[in-house]
C-alpha cells in the first residue's frame, strides 16, 4: 500500500480531514502523517498543479490555486448569490456564533429576521436542523464553499455575540 496515496486520497475525498482523523483511520502515528502531509503541500505548490494542500482550522484540504479559480467558476454551475446588507449580517452572525436560532438572531440584530432567514434557506445560504423543538439555522456546506469562509477567518472567530436567553 502506498501511504502517500491513500493519504491524498483521503484528504480530496473528505474535502477536508484533520491529522488526528487520519491518524486514527489508517493507524498511523501523526507525527508520520505530517511528513507525508508536508511532502504532499510541497509537491502541489510545484506550478504543473492546479490545486495546492492547506491547512485550516487543523483541517488538510485541497483548494483551487487563485490562478485557476476562474477557469473553475467559469466551468462548473456556481451560482452566484447576492445578498443584501440585512441578509449579510445573518450570515454575519452565524459566522461569528456558529448555528442560531431565529428568536437569537433577532436578539442579536434588534429587529424580526424570519422572513430574511427564510429566503436564505430558500437560496440555498442557510441550512436548517431541528434541535429541542427549534429549528437551528447555520451557513451551507455549499456557501460556505463558495465564499471560502476558512480563508477569510483563518481561525476561529475569537468573539462571540451571546444573546441573553
Amino acid at each position: 500500500m502506498n501511504l502517500r496515496a491513500v493519504v491524498e486520497a483521503l484528504i480530496f475525498a473528505s474535502r477536508g480531514i484533520t491529522l488526528k482523523k487520519l491518524s486514527h483511520l489508517l493507524k498511523v502515528k501523526e507525527e508520520e502523517l505530517l511528513q507525508i502531509i508536508e511532502e504532499i503541500e510541497k509537491d502541489y505548490l510545484k506550478e504543473e498543479h492546479g490545486v495546492e494542500l492547506k491547512k485550516l482550522n487543523d483541517v488538510y484540504r485541497f483548494y483551487t490555486k487563485p490562478e485557476y479559480a476562474q477557469f473553475v467558476v467559469n466551468a462548473t454551475s456556481l451560482r452566484t448569490v447576492k445578498l443584501t446588507s440585512n441578509q449579510l449580517e445573518i450570515v454575519a452572525a452565524i459566522v461569528l456564533n456558529g448555528p442560531l436560532t431565529i428568536a437569537a438572531i433577532n436578539e442579536i440584530r434588534g429587529k424580526e429576521s424570519s422572513h430574511l432567514v427564510r429566503s436564505l434557506h430558500k437560496a440555498g445560504v442557510l441550512t436548517r436542523r431541528r434541535k429541542a423543538g427549534k429549528y437551528l439555522y447555520d451557513l451551507s456546506r455549499s456557501f460556505r464553499d463558495m465564499i471560502a469562509i476558512e480563508n477569510v477567518l483563518g481561525h476561529e472567530a475569537e468573539h462571540t455575540i451571546t444573546p441573553s436567553s
